[in-house]
């Protein structure tokens, strides 16, 4: 799939690649690459919700260029945020896929915007409603009360219509939000905005969402979507940390001392999987395409969650791509140390040539969504959607619709295995 790769501090190439190298990334050894965030500092209150949430993906910033090549992101952390972002995040939050071929009922969300998608997943599962003429209004903000709600239904958090005593002096026990404050409340996600109010009718936050999302995580039982999600955020942020260091320095200089930043590679992986990661950061070649950490887990083509407990999660995927490396099944173990989820094993099978790739037999639909929600992972441009042309030799013919480029893309729908553009 085409994937546009850039550098930063984290960089957005080595997030979201799968199958590509350090040549194909243009990374800069020894570039003095830009923080993570232009506007949200380590030391704020912000930086680990919104850290948390974009390293599972489940909210994006805004490219910034910075005068290294390399690529920052503003995040925005005190905007308020559209009914339309909250679509997103929730979505994303929840394990949706990025991708969904049903129409929105909504008169005012045409199929060529660019939330239709994840504002129709949540309509179908009837988290979302629209306002009295039917409408959802996408730029309208969301206030405390309706995202206590949207937070509720779309996680499924315990819920009792009648349990309205929320202990705030500003949340009537008659009123239509109490029991959605109440649960929230009870599941440890608020607080307040202090220690007597709730502030119903204030506006929420890009920041403020991504930490209900991110208490939501550390206190409720993860779901197999949740499980997923959970297991991306910690691999991409694994990786993130294992290649920043990489590049430090260029092929054939001595590696950067992995001592430097081992505290920081600590964070996300187990002491028992330490070994590997030295072994493989010592290897990583520094002038050639390649990496040993490739797998994006942005898709569940072929996903089978093998545990999902209080201290493990275990799962694999398939992706299946051309260009240099082989489709693949991706392997992850994860283990709970402290309270801190960190990548315990990462196995990668190929299947060289393509051959031995299992059967899939996917539908068009499923090739759609396959397709549109990997994409939208990696791309760098607005994908609006593929478009189901023809079916040819076993192949199923798309039209790529994106802001950028638009063009025929093929799929096998037994293997899944993408064709090159027409």
């Amino acid at each position: 799939m085409e994937e546009k790769t850039m550098t930063n501090r984290l960089t957005k190439g080595i997030l979201t690649t799968v199958g590509a190298g350090i040549l194909s990334l243009g990374l800069t050894a020894g570039a003095e690459a830009e923080e993570l965030f232009t506007d949200v500092s380590v030391n704020s209150d912000a930086f680990e919700p919104i850290e948390n949430a974009f390293f599972k993906k489940v909210m994006t910033g805004y490219e910034v260029q910075n005068t290294d090549g390399s690529v920052s992101f503003e995040m925005r952390p005190y905007q308020e945020i559209t009914r339309a972002q909250a679509a997103k995040m929730i979505s994303n939050g929840i394990g949706n896929l990025q991708a969904t071929q049903q129409i929105s009922e909504f008169p005012d969300i045409d199929e060529w915007h660019w939330a239709h998608d994840y504002i129709t997943l949540l309509e179908t599962d009837g988290i979302v409603t629209g306002d009295q003429d039917g409408d959802f209004n996408p730029e309208n903000r969301l206030n405390r009360a309706q995202i206590a709600k949207m937070l509720v239904e779309g996680f499924d958090l315990p819920f009792d219509e009648s349990d309205t005593e929320t202990g705030f002096a500003d949340v009537s026990n008659d009123s239509w939000e109490a029991a959605y404050v109440k649960a929230l409340v009870d599941a440890g996600i608020t607080t307040g905005t202090s220690p007597d109010t709730f502030s119903s009718y204030d506006n929420v936050t890009r920041y403020q969402l991504a930490a209900f999302i991110h208490r939501i995580y550390e206190s409720k039982e993860l779901t197999d979507d949740m499980a997923w999600v959970t297991a991306r955020g910690t691999f991409n942020e694994m990786k993130n940390t294992f290649y920043s260091n990489v590049i430090k320095t260029n092929h054939g200089e001595p590696v950067y001392p992995y001592e430097n930043f081992r505290s920081d590679m600590l964070e996300t992986v187990t002491n028992a999987y330490e070994l590997t990661v030295i072994e493989n950061y010592e290897k990583q070649c520094r002038a050639c395409d390649g990496l040993y950490y490739t797998g994006g887990f942005n898709t569940k083509l072929g996903f089978e969650m093998i545990e999902n407990s209080e201290d493990t999660i275990e799962l694999k995927v398939l992706h299946t791509m051309v260009g240099l490396n082989p489709s693949a099944e991706y392997k992850l173990e994860l283990k709970k140390d402290n309270g801190t989820w960190k990548v315990n094993d990462y196995k990668r099978t190929y299947f060289q040539q393509n051959k031995g790739l299992p059967a899939l037999n996917l539908s068009i639909d499923e090739a759609a969504n396959y397709l549109e929600g990997d994409d939208r992972a990696v791309s760098t441009v607005q994908v609006y959607k593929y478009e189901y042309l023809r079916e040819t030799d076993g192949n199923y013919i798309f039209y790529r619709h994106s802001s950028e480029y638009s063009g025929e893309y093929g799929i096998d729908k037994g293997t899944g295995l993408p064709m090159s553009v027409y």
